[in-house]
């Protein structure tokens, strides 16, 4: 199962003690994680890295750091995004050396370097997202199947504390099943009825989606309720289920097109008309996106270039930065098998 609690350090060339409360942050959460301590120097080191080139090449942008957990392993997820002005030649971005602001130079080949997985997209003009993930285990230690093509964001309305959405997942060598819960409204009553959808889940992952969705409704009538949606993706049978109600957004991206899938409306927990599961094909490779409503619904993969060949996470941090309605809680999370 893998859940998180993110957190979001914003960035800005007029304001440099950022880049050392976005560091503070990182070591702390590193150090809670149970990172050792020459782990946690290094999550400290990438951190400071992207913040000051998000400083020095785009003026302001945000590190989200976003802690997981699956099975056995656990780690850092971090996300470094900007709307400026892209990087023109990556390649030679990340040689030792090369700047074009005046620095070192050594920022994106030393992240490259210590980051457990490293991923960059930027566009001439329109912003860079970086992601680099970093495991609880020394490099060689982790296993290569705590390094999924798997992502999240999930972030609370400013203001809050506590995040009114709640994801969770399950995979095993033939299924994988993603559940993504929005709590109504937003603070600590929406977290409530989004957590036990968690916890219901996780309960009994095994079951089929419109089953899940059924048992979290009933779980979830002591709450204020929530939008639900649950996906069953059939490895060997190139199907994925899906059930549904509420304002989730989901969908599957492939050879150049997206397809939306359908939830009923309701909100899980009170009124549902009824719960129903569609199936869709799952071939060519696919992506599957899925978001709470704290992400507006008009992005398009296809209105990024090369995006969506690329590892998931760095979707899923586009999405965010580019489709954040910052008036609610706000979850993405994208998935590649």
């Amino acid at each position: 199962m893998m859940t998180a609690t993110n957190r979001l350090i914003p960035i800005s060339v007029a304001d440099p003690s950022q880049t050392g409360n976005a560091r503070r942050q990182a070591l702390a959460l590193a150090a809670h994680m149970g990172f050792s301590e020459v782990r946690q120097g290094q999550v400290g080191i990438v951190v400071t890295e992207a913040a000051r080139n998000i400083a020095a090449h785009a003026g302001k942008g945000e590190i989200v750091l976003a802690p997981w957990h699956l099975a056995e392993c656990s780690g850092i997820d971090v996300f470094a995004l900007d709307a400026g002005q892209g990087i023109a030649d990556i390649a030679r971005s990340l040689e030792d050396g090369y700047s074009t602001a005046g620095t070192p130079g050594e920022g994106l080949g030393a992240i490259s370097r210590l980051a457990g997985s490293f991923h960059l997209y930027s566009v001439t003009g329109h912003g860079t997202a970086l992601f680099a993930r970093f495991f609880r285990d020394e490099p060689g230690q982790a296993s290569p199947e705590c390094d999924l093509p798997f992502a999240a964001v999930s972030l609370p309305v400013e203001g809050e504390i506590v995040c009114g959405d709640a994801w969770s997942v399950s995979r095993a060598p033939d299924r994988s099943v993603y559940m993504m819960a929005d709590g109504l409204g937003h603070g600590p009553a929406a977290a409530e009825a989004a957590q036990e959808a968690v916890r219901v889940f996780q309960a009994a992952p095994h079951l089929p989606p419109e089953r899940i969705l059924s048992d979290i409704h009933n779980a979830l009538v002591k709450t204020r309720g929530a939008a639900v949606s649950v996906a069953e993706i059939l490895h060997k049978k190139a199907v994925l289920n899906y059930a549904g109600a509420g304002n989730i957004a989901a969908a599957i991206s492939s050879g150049g097109k997206t397809k939306n899938l359908v939830s009923m409306n309701g909100t899980v927990g009170h009124t549902v008309a009824k719960f129903q599961q569609f199936s869709y094909p799952w071939e060519n490779d696919p992506l599957f996106i899925m978001h709470s409503d704290g992400i507006a619904t008009r992005w398009s993969v296809e209105q990024y270039p090369g995006l969506g060949t690329r590892h998931p996470a760095l979707l899923a941090g586009v999405l965010f930065r580019d489709f954040l309605r910052k008036r609610d809680d706000a979850t993405v999370l994208v998935s590649r098998l």
